[in-house]
């Protein structure tokens, strides 16, 4: 008899089913910055226990996208100018110390993976018609493996973690979708710069682009957080 392969059947982790749908209704807008989410309505409308819901908003509230207040309820975090400003300023004295050592543990396998992301980037920005606002999801998630990989390699054990916790990152997502193309752009020659300080290994190259790259994305971020407070 003929053997048969068969394709595992993979089943959908519900905890992890209902993160990723409040996550991106949050990075969607749908649930506004502030909003107090009413439990019942949400296990109503998404079918499931009060279980998985709270391991989900949990694992929100870690993000930073929303707040659990004992005795008031669960809150979609609110948009904060001035605590994106100062995590932007802490997150730019770890890299800056990052970029003056970490030519010394770099290996091949590490400048293989920064050569990957380059690639990636460029490829979601190839097409001049491109719909930034189609790309930007994507192109955040490779923008953050690159500024972890640059921690994970030259930073102290603990200082990714710290890194991670800032979530620098997840806020930009729910604000990436004010960026002009513009603006866009040239967040991309930003990276570039940054690789190609990578390539010629320079410690003082990469501390330029890195604090032109952090310092740029710090205002465009502060800017697009308060002109979306002045429209609410």
């Amino acid at each position: 008899m003929e053997q048969i392969n068969l394709t595992p059947i993979k089943t959908v982790n519900l905890n992890d089913a209902v993160y990723a749908i409040l996550r991106q209704h949050i990075l969607n807008y749908n649930f506004e910055p502030g909003q107090r989410l009413d439990l019942e309505t949400l296990e109503n409308e998404l079918q499931v226990s009060r279980t998985p819901l709270k391991h989900a908003l949990t694992r929100l509230s870690v993000e930073g996208l929303v707040e659990i207040q004992p005795r008031r309820g669960t809150f979609v975090a609110p948009l904060d100018a001035d605590r994106l400003d100062e995590a932007y300023k802490i997150r730019t004295s770890f890299e800056l110390y990052v970029a003056l050592c970490i030519f010394k543990y770099l290996q091949a396998s590490d400048y293989a993976f920064f050569d990957d992301l380059e690639a990636q980037m460029d490829a979601l920005v190839a097409d001049e018609n491109s719909n930034w606002q189609q790309i930007l999801p994507h192109y955040i998630q490779v923008d953050t493996q690159l500024h972890e990989r640059l921690i994970d390699c030259g930073g102290p054990a603990r200082m990714l973690a710290l890194f991670q916790q800032m979530n620098v990152h997840t806020h930009v997502q729910r604000i990436v979708q004010h960026y002009s193309e513009t603006e866009c752009r040239a967040m991309h020659f930003e990276h570039r710069q940054i690789f190609v300080a990578l390539r010629n290994q320079s410690p003082e190259q990469l501390s330029a682009a890195l604090l032109h790259h952090l310092e740029a994305s710090r205002f465009r971020a502060v800017k697009s957080v308060a002109q979306h407070l002045n429209r609410a």
